[in-house]
């Protein structure tokens, strides 16, 4: 013999609610609009789209100490304030000294609304260890 409990309607119907509300949050949240590169896939990327504009996120100073040839520079605490110097169509390679303001800067981005950006995640240390050019 079976036992069968009844489930009251409106906590079956709360149920249902908190399934669909949840997995309409999922389909809206949005979705990392970046890829993590190497340094080397980096210089083959710079190589290969002329037309890519390289933002280093670094301070002034660093800089003028050394940096990607033709990179832009934009501090990550002045991006959010200069995003009109970007255009959302460009393509992007971000860098900075070793991947960690450049994560932020690509967030920044990302919520911004640009779609087209690759992180160089070991930065220009990274670059340098590699035995890449840099302009001072």
């Amino acid at each position: 013999m079976t036992t069968q409990r009844n489930i009251p309607r409106p906590l079956l119907a709360g149920i249902a609610l908190i399934i669909l509300a949840s997995a309409y949050a999922y389909y809206l949240t949005p979705t990392q609009e970046y890829d993590d590169v190497t340094v080397a896939e980096a210089k083959a990327l710079i190589e290969g789209k002329p037309d890519m504009v390289i933002l280093d996120v670094r301070n002034p100073s660093e800089f003028d100490d050394g940096h990607i040839e033709g990179a832009i520079n934009i501090p990550v605490d002045y991006l959010a304030a200069r995003l009109d110097e970007l255009s959302k169509d460009d393509e992007l390679l971000v860098y900075c000294r070793t991947g960690n303001r450049s994560a932020r800067a690509v967030g920044i981005l990302n919520d911004s609304g640009f779609t087209k950006i690759f992180h160089m995640d070991a930065g220009i240390t990274g670059w340098i260890d590699a035995g890449y050019p840099v302009v001072e």
